[in-house]
This record gives structure tokens, C-alpha cells and sequence, in this order.
């Protein structure tokens, strides 16, 4: 490739990346489409888009300071943000095509078959350096902490940041806590061993290694969401009893879960209680 093409390729990326931060995005990166090989196949970015050169992250839409400091945390199941960043990706798919002339697929929200990503946000977000991998699952951007991705594939072959060169997680407060008790802010609020979702060891202020109960987490981060009216719905239809069945579709649960569907056209969680006590991107959650 010659210097005038790499710089043309540099252009659309910088004018990419200035588009998603006009859009609201707070962050940005590319990551090499064939170095998804850890993914399993069928879930890669070829797979979706043949002919796919880089894959183009944009992170941002993260609940804002007020949704942290709310006791009433069930208020996300409806004030949804999470959708406003893959409208932000498909804007970008759009604009990849009109202006550059590349292919551009939106990596579609939801799941595909038993109940898998389409692609792996967190691995092309990590992959695209825009964060690393912390205890409780999440991606964490080193600034913003938490926060909501979106991605769209392209055969635009965009030059690659690839993955950041140090790890977000541990940050110096959950090193410093394990020293003292052995946990961290996130593991001690939800711990593996008392029935919680979470457990691993740090080792020399690095993750030695993590547990995660994907069951458990579901329950808790999906009540109001498609399980629970799938399984209120199967409910309803084998009750004979009319009053009994009308009450499963009145009650509280149901209707929850109705205005979670419709209301937040991506899988909302209702528990965030492992990011609430996270100390990256805490700066961002603090205001008077």
C-alpha cells in the first residue's frame, strides 16, 4: 500500500471517529476483523460480512450520574440508553457506504442462536483498544469506566489500534482493598461463594483469575426482560383457571417486564450493582 493510500485510509478513519464523537460517542477504535479468532465460528466478523476488513467501536450512551446515585434502581429497566449507541453505529454503517464506498453491516443487537452474541461486543471493544476486561465481566475504558458498545464491520480495511497495552482493571483502590480483605469493591458485593454472581483472585495487582455465574447474573440483570415474559407467558396459557390466569398477565412482574421490552428495545439490566461500586469512571458519576 502506498503512502498516499495509507493516508486516504487515515482520513476516513479520523473523519469516522469524528463523526461517532459528534453522535455522542465517547469513544472510538478499530479492530483487525481476522483477529477474532478466539470467537467461536459462525460468530466472527467475516461470518456476518464476507470480504470484512476492520471492525469500527464506539462507546458512550453509559446511564448517567443521576441513574448511580437513584435507590430506585429498577428506573433503568425503562430509561433505557444502552439503545442509543447501536443507533449511533447504524447512522456510521450508513455513512461508511454513501461516503467511502465500502460495505458497512451494523453488528446486530441481541442474540443469535442459544442465546449467543451475533458478534462479541466485549471482544471487539477490547480487541479495537477501547478498554480491557475487568473482574466483573465488563469492558472498562481506563477514563469512563462502564459504558455501552456498538460496532459495525466493514470491508473498509481502517488502519488498526488493536487492544490497549495495559489493564484497566485492577485499579489501585481494588489492589490496595485486596491487600487489606481479600476482595474488591465489585467481588465483595455480589460474591460467588454466598450466593452471588462473581469471585477471583488478584495476584502482584493483576487478575489471577475470575469466576462468573452466567445463570445467576441472568436472573438478576434479565427479571424484567424476555426469559421472564416467556416464562409468565407459558404460565398464563396452561393456567385453566381464568382468574389465576388473569392475574399472572396483570401482575406486577408482567407488566414490568412489558414496559422493559417496549421501552428498552435492547436487553436493559436491572442490576448494576458490581459497576455502581466500581472506582474506574467514578470521577463521571460524581456531581452535586
Amino acid at each position: 500500500m502506498t503512502a498516499a493510500e495509507q493516508s486516504n485510509l487515515q482520513s476516513y478513519k479520523d473523519d469516522l471517529i469524528d463523526q461517532a464523537k459528534k453522535g455522542g460517542a465517547l469513544v472510538a477504535g478499530v479492530a483487525d476483523a481476522a483477529a477474532f479468532g478466539v470467537a467461536p465460528e459462525g460468530h466472527r466478523p467475516t461470518d456476518l460480512l464476507p470480504g470484512a476488513r476492520a471492525v469500527f467501536v464506539v462507546g458512550g450512551a453509559q446511564p448517567r450520574a443521576a441513574d448511580w446515585r437513584s435507590p430506585k434502581a429498577a428506573h433503568m429497566e425503562t430509561t433505557s440508553t444502552s439503545d442509543r449507541i447501536s443507533a449511533l453505529a447504524l447512522k456510521l454503517a450508513h455513512y461508511v457506504e454513501r461516503n467511502f464506498g465500502y460495505y458497512a453491516l451494523l453488528n446486530p443487537p441481541g442474540v443469535d442462536r442459544g442465546q449467543q452474541p451475533f458478534m462479541s461486543l466485549a471482544l471487539a471493544a477490547e480487541l479495537a483498544g477501547c478498554g480491557t476486561r475487568s473482574l466483573a465481566g465488563p469492558i472498562l475504558n481506563e477514563d469512563y469506566g462502564f459504558m455501552y458498545y456498538s460496532a459495525l464491520i466493514t470491508t473498509l480495511p481502517l488502519p488498526i489500534d488493536g487492544p490497549a497495552k495495559s489493564a484497566v482493571c485492577p485499579a489501585p483502590e481494588c489492589s490496595a482493598m485486596w491487600q487489606e480483605e481479600e476482595t474488591t469493591p465489585c467481588l465483595s458485593v455480589c460474591p460467588i461463594a454466598d450466593g452471588g454472581c462473581l469471585g477471583g483472585r488478584l495476584e502482584d495487582g493483576k487478575i489471577l483469575d475470575s469466576q462468573y455465574d452466567r445463570a445467576r447474573c441472568a436472573i438478576r440483570t434479565q427479571g424484567n426482560w424476555v426469559p421472564g415474559f416467556q416464562k409468565a407467558l407459558g404460565l398464563a396459557l396452561d393456567e385453566p383457571d381464568s382468574e389465576r390466569r388473569r392475574m399472572i398477565l396483570n401482575s406486577t412482574m408482567f407488566t414490568r417486564t412489558l414496559w422493559s421490552m417496549t421501552y428498552s428495545n435492547v436487553s436493559q439490566a436491572q442490576c448494576f450493582e458490581c459497576m455502581r461500586v466500581c472506582p474506574v469512571g467514578a470521577a463521571h458519576r460524581e456531581l452535586n
